[in-house]
């Protein structure tokens, strides 16, 4: 056999029913299992399929070798459609995939266009140029399906680990690296929408709260609750930034490892030009990312700038306020102090007031009840006791209201006058009983 197609199914890992129907269809038209790296001559006149793990982890590749009429591909390629839609296999069972055209004899030009109107390419698109013997044919289709057509010249020239490892394992990447970019593009679209609304909400406060509004009271606590809405604001930009940088990176990565493979696999051949048709789309949308990144960075700096000087306007305008409370409060402080000198003034007012109506009262109340005491006391000894009597007795009713209000501190004072109150009224007592009987004695 000199010609054969391969064809790899790309399913995800945890989805195998759908793998399953396409071996169980491929078994029932003799198709044999071979290892994970067949190494059986493909020059066999029996097909064979196998299942190759996928270098993400993420996918499991089914490969059939299939052998094709001598000077035709046409056949093969119908007879694997006609299993595929015995399997009931869809586009939606599947994640992509890759259809190696492959011959070992000259005539692959004539081949191809035999297949072309098949295959839906024109002339121009299943012409080839070049030495090399692997050429993708430049087929409108998604980048997660691809036909290579693979002229080695002769059976020893024939890369076996190329045809059923290195290329469909390649093209995983490739499909891998497609869905990242729908992702990745649908994630720099949301992105930069929201960053757009950030700054435009940003200019509307910078400039309604800082140029048109005049400093007030009312302002500052609004910019005391715009503080909250800008760190909200930056928290979301510094979030974006880490997922457009996270973004950067894996996309990054799968394009360099893409690129040292395909420059390092002799078979490829490919020139600069092939390389950016196949992965100038992902280099694009990684510059794409680069810019969103160097947007997010400044949208940052600015929203981080914002907060400081909002923080500063409130600053300035609450040290304003303060000054005027400051001043409020000095002049209430004066206006304090002049009522406390009035209240000091009334306060020995009544106590003068008090003391001599106690004494008025104390002195009658003393010569009603004990009048002989009264005649035989000297009357300076008599008004000597009244003046501490009554005087003891007005400092006693002080300390104690300030004690039944919680001044605990005046405790002490009030037992010192409670005391000196009743050695008063013990000295009083004694003497009206002395002079009683000096009295009765006469």
């Amino acid at each position: 056999m000199s010609s054969f197609i391969l064809r790899y199914y790309y399913f995800l890992k945890e989805e195998t029913a759908s793998s399953e129907r396409l071996t169980n269809v491929l078994i029932q038209n003799s198709i044999s299992v071979a290892s994970k790296s067949p190494t059986m001559d493909f020059g066999e006149q029996t097909g064979f399929f196998y299942n190759l793990p996928d270098s993400s982890g993420k996918m499991n590749i089914l490969g059939a070798n299939i052998p094709a009429e001598t000077d035709s591909w046409v056949s093969t390629w119908k007879q694997l459609q006609d299993w595929e839609t015995q399997a009931e296999l869809g586009d939606g069972d599947i994640m992509g995939k890759l259809t190696v055209l492959v011959t070992l004899a000259g005539n692959w030009s004539q081949m191809l266009q035999e297949a072309g109107p098949f295959l839906s390419c024109s002339d121009a698109e299943c012409s080839h140029s070049g030495n090399s013997p692997l050429f993708r044919l430049s087929l409108t289709k998604k980048d997660n399906e691809a036909i290579y057509v693979y002229t080695p010249g002769n059976p020893e020239a024939i890369s076996f680990s190329f045809l059923t490892s290195t290329l469909p394992i390649l093209h995983g990447q490739i499909i891998f690296l497609r869905e990242l970019d729908l992702i990745l593009c649908d994630r720099n679209l949301s992105i930069n929408s929201e960053k757009e609304e950030l700054e435009q909400n940003l200019i509307h406060l910078l400039h309604t709260k800082l140029v048109m509004n005049q400093a007030s009271l009312s302002i500052a606590e609004e910019l005391e609750s715009d503080i909250e809405v800008l760190a909200t604001a930056f928290a979301k930009l510094v979030g974006d930034k880490k997922m457009i940088s996270d973004g950067i990176r894996r996309l990054g990565s799968i394009l360099e490892r893409l690129e040292k493979q395909i420059n390092r696999e002799p078979v490829f051949n490919l020139g600069a030009d092939m390389f950016q048709d196949m992965l100038g789309t992902y280099q694009e949308r990684l510059t794409a990312l680069s810019h969103t990144y160097d947007d997010l960075s400044l949208a940052e700096g600015n929203y981080q700038s914002a907060i400081e000087v909002v923080q500063s306007k409130i600053q300035v305008m609450n040290s304003r306020t303060n000054i005027d409370t400051q001043e409020q409060i000095k002049e209430l402080l004066k206006v304090n102090s002049a009522m406390q000198k009035q209240s000091l003034i009334y306060q020995y007012a009544a106590g003068l007031v008090e003391f001599i109506v106690l004494a008025y009262y104390s002195l009658t109340l003393w010569s009603h009840f004990t009048y002989t005491d009264v005649v035989i006391i000297p009357s300076w000894i008599q008004f000597i006791g009244v003046l501490l009597f009554s005087g003891n007795t007005v400092v006693l009713t002080h300390y104690l209201a300030e004690y039944v209000q919680g001044e605990t501190h005046v405790r002490k004072k009030m037992i010192l006058a409670s005391l000196s109150l009743g050695l008063i009224l013990l000295f009083i007592v004694v003497g009206s009983v002395i002079a009683l009987k000096q009295g009765s004695v006469h």
